[in-house]
């Protein structure tokens, strides 16, 4: 059932604020895909307590790196997460866990649920969903997710949350998700938050005529009252209507909304990248 590269990879640090991301992703793309409600709450719950596991065991009470790994395919819905920790073995036996939670609960919402130790050291949970039930489907199967490949798109330092995703319009919701969750608990005041929507909108909008491909990536970082995006790769030349000194005058809402917009070169493509600041106090 595994696609050759998953439609959303998602790379991110073993923080329980970071549950949320992962929800915020899996509601985007059920957006996309138009997954039944039902399907969806048992995606959230299965993946959510699978990555609440590497956040309370993997790594002994510190920060550790944790993957989501999600492939929609017309045969289902599969989702890996990976931990680079303790192993499976230093997950508490189920009857350890409070009642109603735990591992038990994934193999219950799961068709299929495998429990993992990772030959370099971690753990890997594996979970399959049925793309139909009782004959009704229960999403709009997308075509083969683009090739992934060494697109570099890999957390480089501490805090990063990294994302490849295809198709490239899973970006409108995904990445409109992920980078409100991390303006929230950056402290951005009401009103900047809200530019935070307008600024995704328009990127998402940008991807959906520059990509240069299938498969688009995405690197955020979020500290106190900052926000700072990596999107791309778009085709050369197509960062130009960023340009403050345009011909025609127009000027894009990246820049007025942003607080530094740069097209920077990539090989033959381009990456935008934004930082947002919120001077409010």
């Amino acid at each position: 059932m595994i696609a050759e590269s998953p439609t959303v990879r998602l790379d991110l640090e073993s923080r329980p604020e970071t549950l949320t991301l992962v929800r915020g992703m899996l509601a985007g793309v059920a957006e996309c895909f138009a997954i039944d409600p039902e399907l969806l709450d048992d995606l959230k719950t299965a993946v959510s307590e699978a990555c609440n596991n590497v956040v309370m065991h993997a790594y002994g009470g510190e920060v550790g790196r944790m993957t989501v790994q999600l492939y929609v395919t017309a045969a289902g819905i599969r989702v890996i997460v990976q931990d680079s920790g303790a192993g499976i073995s230093a997950l508490p036996a189920a009857e350890d866990r409070q009642p109603g939670v735990g591992l038990p609960v994934i193999q219950a919402l799961a068709d299929e649920a495998n429990f993992i130790r990772r030959p370099q050291g971690g753990t890997e949970v594996q979970m399959v969903f049925a793309a139909s039930r009782d004959g009704r489907a229960l999403f709009e199967a997308p075509d083969a997710a683009g090739t992934e490949g060494d697109d570099g798109w890999t957390a480089q330092t501490t805090g990063e949350v990294v994302m490849s995703l295809s198709p490239v319009a899973l970006l409108s919701g995904v990445l409109g998700r992920v980078a409100r969750a991390l303006a929230a608990t950056s402290r951005f005041s009401l009103d900047r938050f809200s530019d935070v929507y307008l600024i995704t909108d328009a990127l998402a909008n940008h991807a959906a005529t520059a990509a240069s491909g299938a498969r688009i990536g995405c690197r955020l970082i979020a500290r106190d009252r900052h926000l700072e995006l990596r999107v791309g790769p778009f085709r050369a030349g197509s960062g130009v209507r960023f340009s403050t000194d345009r011909a025609d005058g127009m000027i894009s809402p990246l820049v007025l909304l942003s607080d530094e917009v740069t097209v920077e070169r990539a090989g033959d493509d381009e990456l935008l990248h934004l930082v947002l600041v919120d001077h409010r106090r």
